[in-house]
């Protein structure tokens, strides 16, 4: 498996989290994405990206089919998806519409941060993200446990979360009740809080990421591997 580093991609850390939900031991290679990308990687994926997931001689990359991979492949441990045909096509649609209508929106904020991007993001996320939680009469998108719809959306929301507390984002316990007990569970759930920073961190790397100069190394103080299970 491959990546840059622990903040600036979100989609590996949806890998992170399956594999530790999953406790399956592996290996990471860290590399960088700028004008000295390794060969490796854009011999493993075409498109030059990470995660890239090397297992029994095979290659895969794009974050979401890497997660239905390894619940698939690795059948024991914690599930991340259900048995139920429509609850996993409704997760589904879920994290499509999480994909094209929070995340750009996220990304707007972090380089052009003003009254109206954070209202649109708001908005995106109550009708998104709150609403959804609404409906839940179980803890998580899955059911009683976190699912692969919590997983490929957590590492989004952990930021936003995270960073209303340094002046990001006015996400308001009033209008988001369900959003922050939803992510105080996951916060506290075995394999997502291994890898939960602070919105300081945060904070630190998207003011240099913004600038143009990203400081990837910034947590080299508490390594983002520290806990994980690696071969």
């Amino acid at each position: 498996m491959s990546h840059e580093t622990s903040q600036c991609l979100f989609s590996f850390q949806r890998v992170l989290l399956a594999l530790s939900a999953k406790g399956i031991k592996y290996d990471v290679i860290n590399c960088c994405l700028g004008p000295n990308k390794p060969q490796f990687l854009n011999d493993a994926n075409p498109n030059g990206e990470v995660p890239v997931l090397l297992h029994g001689g095979h290659v895969l990359y794009e974050s979401d089919i890497i997660v239905d991979y390894v619940d698939r492949a690795f059948p024991g441990g914690h599930r991340l998806y259900q048995d139920n045909a429509i609850s996993v096509a409704k997760g589904r649609l879920l994290v499509k519409m999480f994909d094209t209508k929070v995340i750009p929106l996220f990304y707007k904020l972090v380089f052009y941060p003003n009254h109206e991007n954070q209202g649109k993001l708001l908005d995106a996320l109550e009708t998104w993200i709150e609403n959804p939680l609404e409906e839940l009469d179980t803890p998580f998108f899955g059911g009683q446990d976190y699912s692969f719809v919590d997983v490929n959306c957590w590492p989004w929301i952990e930021r936003i979360h995270a960073m209303k507390d340094v002046g990001f984002i006015s996400l308001g316990e009033e209008r988001f009740p369900k959003l922050f007990d939803y992510a105080n569970r996951m916060i506290a759930s075995p394999g997502i809080s291994e890898w939960v920073h602070t919105g300081e961190e945060y904070k630190t790397f998207y003011d240099s990421y913004r600038k143009g100069n990203p400081r990837y190394n910034y947590h080299a103080k508490r390594p983002m591997y520290c806990k994980g299970k690696r071969a």
